[in-house]
C-alpha cells in the first residue's frame, strides 16, 4: 500500500462551489463584504445552471444558480444544531482584524450569528450568514478555528 505522504501527483484547491438562488445578489454581496470580483460568468449546461466565479484574498469561489434550485432547511439550522445534517457546514476564512470586519458586517447589515466568540485556543471567531442563509466562519489568531 502507498505511503499517504504523497499521492504521487500535485494537489491544489481550484475554488469552492456554493449554490445560490440569486446569482447576481450573490456577486454583489460577495464584492460589498469581502472585496471579492467576479471573474467569469457562463453557462453550464451539464447541470443547467448559471455560473459566476468570484475572487480575491487568494481563493476562488464558485457560485451556481440551478434552474428549479431548492433550499434543504436542516443544512441552514442555526448553532449547535447546524452540524448535525452530513455534508458541508461552512466556509471559514481567516482575518487579521476580527472586530473590524464584524464592524463592516454590522454596517453592511449582514447577518451575525455569533460575534467574536472566544474558541478556546486563542482564537476569536464572528460567524455570519450569506444572502441565502450559508454558513460564514471568520476568524482571527489561534492554531485552528473550531465549528
Amino acid at each position: 500500500m502507498p505511503s499517504n505522504d504523497s499521492p504521487g501527483f500535485t494537489l491544489s484547491l481550484h475554488n469552492i462551489t456554493i449554490t445560490v438562488s440569486d446569482i447576481d445578489a450573490a456577486v454583489r454581496w460577495w464584492n460589498d463584504v469581502f472585496g471579492l470580483r467576479e471573474t467569469a460568468r457562463s453557462r453550464f449546461d451539464a447541470i443547467n445552471a448559471d455560473v459566476a466565479y468570484v475572487e480575491g484574498a487568494g481563493f476562488r469561489l464558485e457560485l451556481l444558480q440551478p434552474a428549479n434550485g431548492y433550499r434543504v432547511p436542516d443544512m441552514f439550522l442555526d448553532p449547535p444544531e447546524h452540524i448535525r445534517p452530513i455534508g458541508n457546514k461552512a466556509l471559514v476564512l481567516r482575518v487579521d482584524d476580527l472586530a473590524r470586519a464584524t464592524d463592516r458586517f454590522r454596517e453592511l447589515g449582514v447577518t451575525i450569528v455569533w460575534d467574536q466568540m472566544d474558541l478556546g485556543d486563542g482564537s476569536r471567531s464572528t460567524a455570519i450568514r450569506d444572502t441565502d442563509g450559508n454558513f460564514i466562519n471568520v476568524f482571527q489568531t489561534g492554531a485552528s478555528p473550531v465549528g
